[in-house]
């Protein structure tokens, strides 16, 4: 099973790092998108186009479309997903590049270094369904979310978890779900 993690923060050593890191520790076959390097121009400045696409937006249109299992993680800013990851899907989820939605479970990750996460997440899973009924795409989202709280206290810079029993449990209770219902709608395809 190939899986995706969107890293949706562009700020420079930034929280959602961490823990794409750690969801790359813990799972095989997983390739992470980190939007440090983010170069999508704005809705109002035009459209990326499959023929002029730059490295960032080609290896984020792959990472997207091999995906069995896609994870989009969103730092919190003022109870919304970054303004990135909602861009993205306004230059990604069209006609042009629909396709790479298809066939796949997105799962969705609010990071906060307080204690938020939860409406990010929520609102992300909103805007997916949305996307798959529009196209009649063959795919769904999670209806389990992950809300990674006061991510310094819990995951170190390399995505190591730190020593936080409850923390680490949920985060392992929440990747082994998202594996499952991925597996299943592998075999249910």
């Amino acid at each position: 099973m190939n899986i995706g993690i969107i890293s949706g923060s562009a700020r420079k050593d930034n929280n959602t790092l961490r823990v794409a890191k750690a969801i790359g520790l813990e799972l095989n076959n997983s390739n992470i998108v980190d939007f440090q390097e983010y170069d999508l121009p704005s809705f109002a400045d035009g459209f990326i186009s499959p023929d002029s696409e730059t490295p960032f937006q080609s290896h984020l249109i792959k990472i997207i479309n091999e995906s069995d299992l896609l994870l989009v993680l969103t730092p919190e800013y003022n109870w919304f997903p970054s303004a990135e990851i909602i861009n993205t899907i306004h230059q990604l989820a069209g006609p042009t590049y629909k396709h790479i939605f298809d066939n796949k479970v997105v799962a969705t990750i609010g990071v906060s270094v307080g204690r938020g996460g939860r409406m990010p997440a929520v609102q992300l899973g909103y805007v997916f369904n949305k996307i798959f009924n529009v196209f009649d795409l063959n795919s769904i989202t999670s209806p389990r979310t992950f809300e990674a709280q006061e991510v310094t206290r819990c995951i170190d810079d390399e995505g190591n978890l730190l020593d936080n029993d409850m923390f680490n449990k949920g985060f392992r209770s929440f990747l082994d779900y998202s594996l499952k219902v991925a597996k299943r709608w592998q075999l249910s395809d």
